[in-house]
């Protein structure tokens, strides 16, 4: 699935792929290593990167996931969404990921981000959005909130180095 969407900001929303992409996101990941810190309890590596690219949930194909970068005006990978479709069920979509560059943070960019999974979501379909957002995680939990979504289920997971409560956080369209 090819994407190009022009945000209000003057930043775009394009589809990545790791072969030509692998590098920006991995320097990306670099700079957002709080987010790998607070989830993970390590830095992240270089598969950290290629993990974005290529995990699925069980029973979904490549065919059903997109990754996108969120360019700015110089053409600097800025943030990053991944969203799988037909997950957990044919009519929703998952965002398996979303994170933005800690100097791009609080000027709105994630919320025009959200906006045009949501309405790409919509348009293929899709009744309901879902993703996990860690408890630790207060500000990645408070803006899923502020954006209409629910928390409908709590679990422990486990992570590379440390355990969370696992928030699944739903909002239906």
């Amino acid at each position: 699935m090819e994407i190009s969407i022009d945000l209000k900001n003057g930043y775009k929303i394009k589809t990545m792929n790791e072969k030509d992409n692998i590098d920006q996101v991995y320097d990306l990941c670099k700079r957002c290593s709080d987010y790998f810190l607070l989830h993970d309890g390590t830095y992240p590596d270089y598969e950290d990167a290629v993990g974005i690219f290529t995990s699925l949930p069980p029973n979904n194909t490549y065919d059903d996931k997109f990754v996108a970068g969120i360019f700015s005006l110089e053409n600097k990978l800025s943030g990053l969404i991944e969203v799988v479709r037909n997950y957990p069920a044919p009519d929703s979509c998952i965002i398996g990921l979303m994170f933005i560059d800690p100097e791009e943070r609080k000027k709105g960019l994630g919320r025009m981000s959200h906006d045009a999974v949501k309405n790409l979501a919509i348009s293929s379909g899709a009744k309901m959005l879902m993703l996990g957002a860690v408890e630790e995680n207060t500000n990645g939990v408070m803006f899923w909130s502020s954006l209409g979504y629910k928390k409908i289920r709590e679990a422990k997971r486990d992570y590379k180095k440390k355990t969370h409560n696992l928030y699944t956080m739903t909002m239906e369209l």
